[in-house]
Order: structure tokens, then C-alpha cells, then sequence
């Protein structure tokens, strides 16, 4: 199987558990209700973090993929600088939005209850794109030194690309959820 076809199953998945959210809300009638809403200067910081953090995930997801979709995985050129200069405040950004959302995401004996909501998988698409981030962002940092031979920086390498890959399609449905969460007015 080759990269540009797993980077297809990644985001045809990733569509398919949003089209599956959506028919499992018309078929549950969940839709806004009044819940918890934070206001003043919280409430602006949070947007902002959260805005800054979709719009840097989009930008490293676009210039990491887009390549491996055209060429097979060949970054190089333009492209390779592209996504060089968008993964430094994707980086920041990932680190500012994990420590922001990290309490929030903490599972809780209600989040198991059985009714149908967005927050517990909001939480579990959190916490799989912070698991996601640590080796994307350590393996290309790795991959920067004389630390390895040839062979183990091709490998830090293909960990960077098939992390980045299951982080990008982690954090946009943990994106997708965190909006349907505060759509349904839940506290968490």
C-alpha cells in the first residue's frame, strides 16, 4: 500500500466518522441546547486559541499531504519550504491548544452514560491527537541531527509522515467534536 493511498483511507475514514456523527444526530435529534457558555475575556481567548490552533493544524496538514498525494510522498522544493515555515507555529500551537484543552478533556464517569453526545469523543480525539503529536514533532526534530545513521533518519522520517498523517485525521475530528460539543452546550 502506498502512502498517497493510505493518506486517501486516513481522510476517506475521517469523512466517514463525520457523515456517521451527523446521521446518528438526525436520527437522535440532538441540536443546540443552553449550556454552559464562558464570557468576557475567557471566552475571546478561547476562540482565539482554538481558531489559531484548526487554522495551523489545516496549514501543516495541507503542505505535508498535499505533496504525498501528487508525487507519492516526495517532498522537495517549494513544498518541503512551504511546510517547513508552517510547522514551527503548528508546533506552538499544538502545545498551547493541548495544555488549554488537557483539563477539559479529562474523561468523567458521566461521559459513559447512554445517551449520545459529543464530548467523551471529543475527548478520546484529543487525547489520540496529542498522542499523534508527540512522535510527528519528535521524530522530524530527531531527524534534524547527526543522531542516527542514513537508515534510522529515512526511518524518523516515515514515523513523521504516517504520525503527522493520524494527526491531522485525529485533530480535525477533534475539531469536528469539540464544535458539536459546544453546539450541545456541554460543561466539559
Amino acid at each position: 500500500m502506498t502512502y498517497s493511498s493510505v493518506v486517501t483511507t486516513v481522510f476517506v475514514v475521517t469523512l466517514a466518522i463525520v457523515v456517521a456523527d451527523v446521521v446518528l444526530r438526525l436520527m437522535f435529534g440532538h441540536g443546540r441546547t443552553v449550556g454552559y457558555r464562558p464570557s468576557g475575556l475567557f471566552r475571546w481567548l478561547r476562540v482565539a486559541v482554538n481558531a489559531a490552533g484548526l487554522a495551523a493544524l489545516v496549514a501543516a496538514a495541507i503542505t505535508g499531504l498535499s505533496p504525498a498525494l501528487e508525487k507519492n510522498g516526495e517532498m522537495t522544493g517549494d513544498a518541503l519550504i512551504t511546510h517547513v515555515t508552517v510547522a514551527p507555529p503548528f508546533a506552538v500551537m499544538a502545545v498551547i491548544v493541548a495544555l488549554f484543552w488537557a483539563h477539559r478533556s479529562r474523561f468523567t464517569e458521566g461521559d459513559w452514560n447512554t445517551s449520545y453526545h459529543a464530548a467523551p469523543l471529543r475527548k478520546f480525539f484529543f487525547w489520540l491527537a496529542v498522542a499523534f503529536a508527540v512522535p510527528t514533532l519528535v521524530s522530524i526534530l530527531a531527524a534534524m541531527f547527526p543522531l542516527v545513521d542514513t537508515e534510522g533518519q529515512a526511518n524518523l522520517v516515515r514515523i513523521h509522515r504516517y504520525c503527522g498523517l493520524f494527526l491531522a485525521g485525529s485533530g480535525l475530528l477533534f475539531a469536528y467534536f469539540a464544535l458539536m460539543a459546544w453546539r450541545e452546550g456541554s460543561k466539559d
